[in-house]
């Protein structure tokens, strides 16, 4: 299965997502709802989902819309998870992003993830636990199910790999004991501030797995809505391997 991160982030990506999907190029998207989305976009991707596409709700705690929802700095979220000195209104804003899915689109999602695995995180992964939709919608765990698959995804985006599979095996507990299922297999890391990387890695990552989740964020390199520590350049490549057809 292979997924779409950070549908809401920008209009121009929302496109190229969009297009994926109707192409069947890729099996569905996780949404951030506290993006600009147009209309006749939210529209489409019920269209979609109704057809058979997953969408999901993509948690988000580190990307400020402007909204004035809590967000904080990945580092900084990390520091105050592990602390446990996370503020108690993240937990809240969870549950507050999905009833504004189920808003957006008529029903909770198929899936939970968190945008930089934020939902992974000790104190959030409770929190995701404790979402609606145990026993019908699942929770990504990026962790890859062998040490194969583990050590090429180190390969391919580095020692960080290693800090967010050992959270998220941690986390698995947590939404498996809440009633959740959890994917099987893991893969897609890759160092996305580095768009030769990703040219080299991304068709390897896809070629190696068979039958697992796949992450990606395919968009647009001109949209002006991007991502810290996320070069522009490297949306566009992962749209363009996934448009030629080179993972299937």
């Amino acid at each position: 299965m292979i997924i779409a991160d950070d549908f809401g982030l920008g209009r121009a990506h929302d496109a190229v997502i969009l297009s994926l999907i109707e192409e069947r190029q890729i099996d569905g998207t996780s949404v951030m709802v506290d993006g600009e989305m147009a209309d006749r976009d939210i529209a489409l991707l019920r269209d979609l989902r109704a057809d058979g596409a997953r969408v999901g709700l993509h948690l988000n705690l580190t990307h400020d819309f402007g909204g004035g929802s809590p967000t904080m700095p990945l580092g900084s979220l990390m520091k105050a998870s592990l602390s446990g000195r996370l503020p108690a209104a993240f937990g809240a804003d969870f549950e507050r992003q999905t009833k504004r899915f189920a808003d957006l689109f008529g029903s909770l999602p198929d899936y939970y993830d968190g945008h930089q695995h934020c939902h992974c995180l000790p104190g959030l992964s409770q929190c995701a636990a404790a979402l609606p939709g145990a026993g019908t919608a699942w929770i990504r765990v990026p962790l890859p199910a062998k040490a194969a698959g583990l050590w090429l995804n180190m390969r391919a985006g580095g020692v960080k790999v290693a800090v967010i599979a050992a959270l998220a095996w941690r986390a698995r507990t947590h939404f498996r004991a809440a009633g959740f299922a959890t994917n099987s297999d893991f893969s897609g890391f890759l160092r996305l501030d580095d768009p030769d990387a990703v040219a080299a890695w991304l068709p390897r990552l896809m070629a190696a797995t068979e039958g697992g989740l796949i992450m990606t964020h395919p968009g647009a390199a001109d949209d002006p809505v991007q991502c810290d520590g996320h070069a522009a350049q490297s949306r566009e490549i992962e749209a363009d391997v996934l448009k030629k057809g080179c993972l299937s």
